[in-house]
């Protein structure tokens, strides 16, 4: 077998081993190193290396090498070529093969004479690697000495190059898929979540209807008959009852928009106290503020005066006449809290959300006669308010946390709306 028939049989080899390592890597760098470890022998190059575009589009980064001299492949990683640049970067932005036979016989390149000099090389051959979107990256071969190749040598170069290409291609456009598909799923399962959430919230606020309506039907209901201060004391708890559920229901819609103010924590807790005092004029309510400049609340105003309402109404309803109740506002450490804090023996409102015993509290309290209490002036404290507190409070980007001691323990019960705010230091 002739010389040349031993030379296009090792080529076609290379070329059917390259294409098969395409078919098989997972990265198209084992794709690269594989082609430069069998193609550069081939072509008697000293050494020879593979760029690809960087995301800006202008700057050429090496991504694999054959051979390339020790003492200087410590600084190979932080190698740029510019698009136009040299033999690599001209067969970028000329998307075409570009030979150098004698580098040092080429004026237009004496930029490059040192680096040769350097790196010891004569000849380079670049190929851009490009695909149908466009040319992605080069693939140089290096000479010791000027070398003129052969047709045969040039097909190779260009064969190898579009392998590379694809390979390259492949392996982003796999990467893209994988990147897509993890963040489908995710999405799913943030989907799955919500809808988790918002049904079990629809059940809650199901619940809480149901709740209510049997309340209502209760209070309402005829029966015997009633002196005119207990029948208007019945459909005042009626209307509170009433109200109180359409407020929770209106919260807890996924509709929800309760406003987006910058709100001065005082307002809403001056207002409720106000509220309060002439509801029960009997009832010591004491408002304690900072002196400090206080943050505001990234809420809706009139919500947050609900929330402090709800919040006063609940303290209220447990401590007895004479006992001193304290509303403030303290500020930490990236939180603002409107508290409510008071002594008292009698049991606080239930604290589940999901299952507010409605119809019982109200029967229990409308049968012991609560509801007459003319302090309160027509406003009877539901036992949809707890719930509703913590829903609304919640949708303002808050959360709420009850202090309750046990039965029998008169000391340090308190309500606390905690929001996240931004102190600068």
């Amino acid at each position: 077998m002739s010389a040349l028939a031993t030379s296009e049989s090792r080529e076609l080899l290379a070329v059917r081993e390259i294409a098969h390592a395409y078919l098989v890597a997972e990265r198209p760098g084992d794709v690269q190193q594989f082609a430069l470890d069998r193609v550069t022998p081939l072509l008697g190059a000293s050494f020879s290396l593979v760029m690809e575009l960087g995301a800006d589009g202008q700057l050429l980064r090496p991504v694999a090498q054959h051979e390339w001299p020790s003492k200087h492949r410590h600084w190979i990683g932080a190698l740029r070529v510019r698009i136009g640049d040299g033999p690599s970067g001209l067969a970028v932005a000329e998307r075409r093969l570009v030979e150098v036979p004698d580098l040092f016989a080429d004026a237009s390149l004496d930029a490059w004479h040192e680096v040769a000099h350097e790196l010891s090389f004569r000849s380079i051959l670049a190929a851009p690697l490009e695909t149908a979107d466009g040319p992605i990256g080069a693939v140089a071969f290096y000479f010791a000495d000027a070398t003129s190749l052969t047709d045969e040598q040039r097909t190779l170069v260009r064969v190898v190059a579009d392998q590379l290409a694809a390979a390259t291609d492949k392996a982003h456009r796999t990467d893209a898929l994988r990147r897509a598909n993890a963040a489908l799923a995710e999405a799913n399962h943030e989907l799955a979540v919500q809808a988790r959430a918002r049904a079990k919230a629809e059940q809650q606020r199901d619940a809480v209807e149901t709740r209510v309506v049997d309340a209502l039907l209760a209070l309402t209901a005829p029966g015997e008959a009633l002196e005119a201060t207990a029948a208007l004391g019945r459909l005042e708890a009626a209307h509170a009852l009433a109200q109180a559920s359409h407020e929770f229901t209106l919260v807890t819609r996924a509709g929800f928009t309760p406003g987006d103010d910058d709100v001065d924590p005082r307002e809403p807790l001056r207002e409720a106290v106000g509220r309060w005092r002439q509801r029960m004029p009997a009832a010591v309510i004491q408002v304690e503020e900072p002196t400090v400049l206080l943050p505001t609340i990234r809420a809706s105003q009139a919500w947050l005066t609900r929330a402090m309402d709800l919040a006063l109404g609940l303290a209220l309803r447990t401590a007895d006449a004479a006992t001193l109740v304290r509303a403030g506002v303290e500020l930490g450490r990236g939180f603002l809290a409107l508290q409510v804090r008071w002594d008292a023996r009698a049991e606080v409102p239930p604290a589940d959300a999901a299952h507010p015993p409605v119809h019982a509290d109200i029967l229990e309290r409308v049968g012991r006669g609560d509801y007459l209490d003319g302090s309160v002036a027509g406003r009877l404290v539901t036992a949809v308010d707890l719930p509703l507190l913590r829903a609304l409070v919640a949708r303002l980007g808050g959360d709420v946390r009850l202090e309750m001691p046990p039965a029998g323990d008169d000391h340090a019960h308190a309500i606390v709306l905690l929001f996240p705010v931004a102190v600068r230091g």
